[in-house]
């Protein structure tokens, strides 16, 4: 979970207590969350309303008031930046264990960015005052512009200049920020990473800390036009990523603003906090792929440099994970085209159209379409492929144990509108169907040994 702290411009009033929801201070932004694992944003934005320095936004700012235009000058900076950070890492190293030195400040044209020479000061200092204060902390190299308004060239120019410069040494984690059409992100993921490389820099992590898509006709993405395709989209852009090399993915955003808007349809939650089907779709990836202990492409279909490209996104799109000693693949394709898989061992896929095919009006119940298919040793299956992707769970049948009869789970009351809870204690994994009133299997699924479900 990336959390940004609001930075005043007059870094001495960091909030004197923990959550007083003082907006106009620091780090009010740091909430009490107990199930996030936090990437903390340093410097980020002012609310304060009076303060007549703010210049721009996204930006480590200057922290001693002054004449236009704000740098970073160690003499004048050092006293208030080292006791703001101290207070933030100190109040909160049981909860963040990323910090994050600002956001998109590759930007050297002001109000909106730090100049190059002045950053790389200003990271250098930091990294070394951060570490002093806690080792264990990782430090993220800003994210960089995200991919939308600007020639893609002045990123890829900005990590270049700050890496030969020696940055490459104050930072543990680099990041980078990837909107456009999702068949954009393996061309932007290659050049990042290559980059990185060409510097010896291959041991440092790399993260997408903004990824999304909107449903909207905007500058930053193609008119999708539905929440199907943004379900979709959780998906696509996340498995590619993971498939690609990259470490940590996260999706942006939480919220949604409220219609009309360029980020109204971002967010997994609508404006009024109601789920929307890509938030139930990126808790079902969470729970089905946040495991897998290897990522890999299969078959990458048509790339382009281009949000709005008629060939993009075309082919078949297969990306393969391994998950607890099981093959699972995730596919879709643009224009409709197919894909064989031949097992080695007799084997059942089930297959599950990732997208739900219903959501509640409350947005707390969806359905799944969720097909099975055993298939022998050798033979291929050929799978008919649409935008919205489907994932395929490889499971081997000699690994399934058929119950008898007197060992089927009884539900009463038979059907049932409550929440079921099933425990396997056998010692061997069983197959799971859930069926709806007509007779539809709406959930199918394995519970291994001593598995809730």
């Amino acid at each position: 979970y990336r959390q940004m702290t609001y930075a005043d411009l007059i870094w001495s009033q960091v909030e004197p207590t923990d959550n007083n929801w003082n907006f106009d201070y620091a780090d009010s932004i740091f909430f009490n969350y107990t199930n996030f694992e936090f990437v903390a944003n340093l410097y980020c934005f002012s609310t304060a309303s009076s303060d007549t320095n703010n210049v721009g936004y996204q930006v480590p700012w200057r922290a001693e008031a002054g004449t236009l235009p704000h740098g970073w000058n160690y003499l004048a900076d050092s006293v208030a930046t080292i006791d703001y950070l101290t207070t933030c890492i100190n109040r909160y190293s049981s909860s963040a264990k990323y910090w994050e030195l600002g956001n998109e400040s590759e930007n050297s044209h002001y109000p909106l960015g730090i100049p190059n020479i002045d950053f790389i000061d200003f990271a250098q200092h930091n990294y070394r005052w951060i570490k002093g204060i806690n080792p264990q902390v990782k430090v993220l190299l800003p994210g960089t512009l995200g991919t939308y308004d600007v020639p893609l060239q002045n990123k890829y120019n900005w990590y270049r200049t700050v890496f030969s410069l020696g940055t490459g040494n104050y930072f543990d984690i680099f990041s980078f920020h990837d909107y456009n059409a999702w068949w954009t992100t393996p061309i932007h993921i290659d050049s990042i990473l290559a980059i990185r490389d060409s510097y010896g820099l291959q041991s440092k992590e790399c993260w997408i800390t903004e990824s999304s898509v909107s449903s909207l006709n905007d500058s930053i993405s193609p008119d999708y036009v539905s929440i199907d395709e943004q379900a979709a989209d959780v998906w696509r852009r996340t498995t590619i990523a993971w498939a690609k090399g990259i470490n940590t993915f996260v999706w942006h955003g939480c919220w949604s603003s409220g219609m009309p808007s360029e980020w109204a349809e971002f967010g997994i939650l609508d404006h009024t906090g109601r789920k929307k089907k890509s938030y139930h779709s990126f808790k079902f990836l969470s729970e089905k792929i946040l495991d897998f202990s290897t990522a890999s492409i299969v078959s990458q279909g048509v790339t382009v440099d281009d949000n709005y490209s008629a060939t993009g996104g075309n082919g078949a799109w297969v990306m393969k994970f391994l998950v607890n000693g099981e093959n699972q693949y995730v596919m879709w394709s643009r224009d409709n085209q197919t894909f064989q898989l031949t097992p080695t061992t007799n084997t059942k896929y089930r297959i599950t159209h990732v997208v739900p095919s219903f959501i509640s009006l409350d947005g707390e119940t969806v359905l799944y379409t969720v097909d099975s298919v055993d298939v022998t040793s050798g033979n291929a299956h050929t799978f008919n492929l649409s935008s919205l992707p489907i994932l395929v769970e490889e499971i081997n049948n000699t690994s399934i144990q058929s119950l008898s009869d007197e060992n089927y789970v009884k539900i009463f009351p038979n059907p049932t509108n409550s929440d079921i809870e099933i425990i396997n204690t056998q010692n061997y994994q069983c197959d799971f169907e859930l069926y709806d009133i007509n007779g539809k299997m709406v959930l199918s699924t394995i519970i291994k040994p001593m598995e809730n479900k």
